[in-house]
């Protein structure tokens, strides 16, 4: 019996590591872990990957855990690591909900909110619009394959139980939330100065004819001219989100490389 518990501890042990890490990223990532996804399906999911992947690690010694602190602290690095991948990608498809939260608060349709199973809050309809863009284009540009292959090469250069969590991944992070601000200011810019020239113009028209009701003609035109640039812009915001990703997924991947000589 000892001896049959040797022989299968080590495969045990990795395919835990291995489930961990990739659990984190499952639960975490964009597609695969938004809440509108069963738990049970997640579950399956990362199950399943970690039943094809851990085969390919079993060559890797696992050290037994001395105790629970030691074991638990393996566990939350493996995880720490998975999280680092999804959230990183999680935090660049925030950039474009920024981008829709500006513009419905300057056109006022932020009070048309919907609940948004990904973040579990109410969101204005359009940043649930450029949510699905976001998604869309992160389907078309193959990112649900990077981000595998990015997991796939934390595998090849942090085998399991050998995760650790430095300073990078933080400035990584940090890194990429300033370039999801900057994403959603590129993406809402060419509506909003649209949204300002139509309120600048609609001033102008008060101080000419002011027996003219402004707030009840100038709501309908903002609407018309907000949704008149959008359908002009929405291409140039889904180009700058796959430059921005396209970005994220290499800074991500880069955290796990090999430093060059």
């Amino acid at each position: 019996m000892a001896g049959l518990l040797e022989l299968y501890l080590n495969p045990f042990l990795v395919f835990v590591l291995v489930l961990a890490r990739i659990g984190a990223l499952v639960m975490s990532a964009p597609l695969w872990g938004t809440r509108s996804v069963p738990f049970q399906v997640r579950i399956l999911l990362a199950v399943s990957l970690s039943m094809l992947i851990a085969p390919s690690q079993a060559h890797h010694y696992v050290l037994p855990p001395e105790n629970l602190i030691t074991w638990m602290t393996a566990l939350g690095a493996e995880v720490l690591l998975g999280l680092t991948l999804g959230l990183g990608v999680m935090i660049v498809f925030g950039g474009l909900q920024l981008a829709g939260q500006i513009l419905g608060q300057m056109n006022g349709m932020a009070l048309a909110d919907i609940f948004d199973p990904s973040f579990e809050n109410s969101v204005p309809v359009l940043s649930q619009l450029y949510d699905l863009l976001a998604l869309a284009v992160f389907l078309c540009i193959g990112g649900h394959r990077q981000v595998m292959m990015a997991l796939l090469d934390t595998f090849q250069f942090v085998p399991p139980g050998g995760a650790t969590f430095d300073s990078g991944a933080f400035d990584t992070l940090s890194q990429i939330m300033a370039q999801s601000f900057v994403l959603g200011i590129r993406a809402a810019a060419p509506v909003m100065a649209a949204l300002l020239l139509s309120v600048l113009v609609m001033g102008l028209i008060s101080r000419t004819l002011p027996q003219l009701n402004v707030l009840a003609v100038g709501f309908s035109f903002n609407t018309l001219v907000m949704l008149g640039m959008l359908c002009l812009t929405l291409g140039s915001a889904a180009w700058v989100f796959q430059e921005h990703s396209d970005a994220a997924l290499e800074a991500l991947r880069a955290l796990t490389a090999p430093n060059p000589p």
